[in-house]
């Protein structure tokens, strides 16, 4: 058995991580990786306790109780005896506020490998400590997502030039202690920036001079605003003329995410605005606001045939524009469509139009629709009827929703879904595993 010097031990730590495990895997390569979740446990400490002085730990992820200070003692000895780790994710389970997160780094600690940095919950970083502020070299980390936009302070210093992607959520921040003028410019400071998600507002970013200063090397922009409704906001959907002027400025840009508002009928104009002047775009989300209509008429409905309808209208008219100016591939570069609803009396759905994995159909814009609460289900359960009756209604009752927009009188929830398919964190291990 053989390990190359690249290879990664990936490791759920439900339980304490086996010293044994890394004991024979060394002899094997000594250059062996290890990767760690430590989800949120009653026992998470001893997990902690085990990979203390272990060189080999490159990437961990820990999710904490703000009660949990034992194990927050447990994860600071970590980060002062692990020097080669490289990726770090921390977040908080609780929405309680502590200060006890703001001290999980001692002041004469230094991570100099550290390129990527995730730390989400209320109070969780204050970059004005010694601690965080000491332990990170700023000027080599690539990565960063937080939920403090107290990182506007820090990111002004003139050292913080390799950071190519930047995701702040504002989901538990009051929205009125937001400086926008200042978080803009501190974001446009940024040189290499080619990422940029969850930066509140489709008009903070287009009224500011983004664009001008970083459009050009943008490569992903996610603009969706938050959904937490106990922030009172005003959601605002990005105008034709702002569709225009962003593909004027982003002719880099692969990955672009906004809210839209959907009422009797979709926003065609702005999908052909969106067709017309991205019609480079690669991956394109779209988060809907179902809005009110006059009484008697029915909102659009997002299902898998109208996810189907907008895809085909997207290939179609980017196609058109490809071809009317000549370029060398008429065949549009879409290859994703993600389509959300969120409002505050349903429950959220997720729909992907993929295209299709074989040439002949791909050429033709064929692309494959699907419910992505209903694929994780069966990919759970495997698709035919299940022997579990509840979740068998559930999977009826879903199957309804996304094909029809109705549902049975048994309606199953959300949060039997939460119940039925606990998934484990797999979205932060594929993103830290890249």
């Amino acid at each position: 058995m053989t390990f190359s010097p690249s290879y990664w031990t990936f490791w759920d730590a439900q339980c304490a991580i086996l010293t044994k495990l890394l004991s024979a895997l060394l002899p094997l390569d000594p250059e062996c990786q290890l990767y760690t979740i430590c989800p949120y446990r009653s026992d998470v400490n001893k997990s902690l306790q085990s990979l203390q002085d272990c060189s080999q730990l490159v990437a961990l992820d820990v999710t904490l109780e703000n009660t949990q200070f034992i194990a927050m003692n447990e994860l600071q000895r970590v980060l002062a005896t692990c020097k080669n780790l490289q990726k770090l994710s921390v977040s908080c389970h609780s929405d309680v506020p502590s200060d006890g997160f703001e001290y999980l780094v001692d002041p004469n600690v230094r991570l100099p490998r550290l390129r990527y940095l995730r730390v989400r919950g209320l109070m969780l970083v204050n970059y004005t400590l010694p601690g965080w502020s000491n332990c990170v070299d700023w000027d080599a980390l690539e990565y960063l997502e937080t939920t403090d936009v107290g990182f506007s302070q820090h990111v002004e210093r003139p050292e913080m030039t390799h950071l190519r992607s930047l995701t702040l959520s504002l989901d538990m921040l009051d929205a009125s202690a937001l400086d926008e003028q200042r978080l803009m410019s501190s974001i446009y400071r940024l040189p290499k920036l080619e990422h940029l998600s969850g930066v509140c507002s489709t008009r903070m970013v287009l009224a500011s001079d983004l664009l001008k200063y970083r459009g050009e090397s943008l490569k992903t922009l996610k603009l969706h605003e938050d959904s937490n409704y106990s922030i009172i906001m005003a959601r605002c959907f990005p105008s034709e003329e702002n569709i225009r002027r962003l593909g004027r400025n982003c002719t880099r840009l692969e990955t672009y995410a906004i809210d839209i508002g959907a009422g009797a009928d979709w926003p065609w104009k702005l999908f052909s605005t969106i067709a017309e002047s991205l019609w480079f775009i690669i991956h394109l989300e779209l988060n809907v606001e179902l809005l009110a209509t006059k009484r008697g008429i029915q909102p659009v409905q997002v299902i898998l045939t109208s996810v189907q309808e907008i895809w085909n209208f997207l290939w179609t008219n980017i196609a058109r524009v490809r071809k009317n100016e000549s370029h060398i591939i008429s065949q549009p570069r879409l290859r994703t469509l993600k389509i959300s609803t969120k409002d505050p009396s349903t429950d959220t759905m997720h729909f992907a139009a993929r295209l299709s994995e074989r040439d002949d159909l791909a050429a033709k814009g064929h692309a494959d629709v699907v419910c992505l609460e209903l694929e994780g289900l069966e990919e759970k359960y495997g698709h035919g009827p299940l022997e579990d009756q509840h979740r068998e209604n559930f999977r009826r009752n879903l199957v309804a929703r996304v094909e029809k927009g109705v549902t049975s009188e048994s309606q199953t929830t959300w949060d039997d879904l939460t119940r039925i398919q606990a998934r484990p964190l797999g979205t932060t291990l594929s993103e830290m595993a890249e």
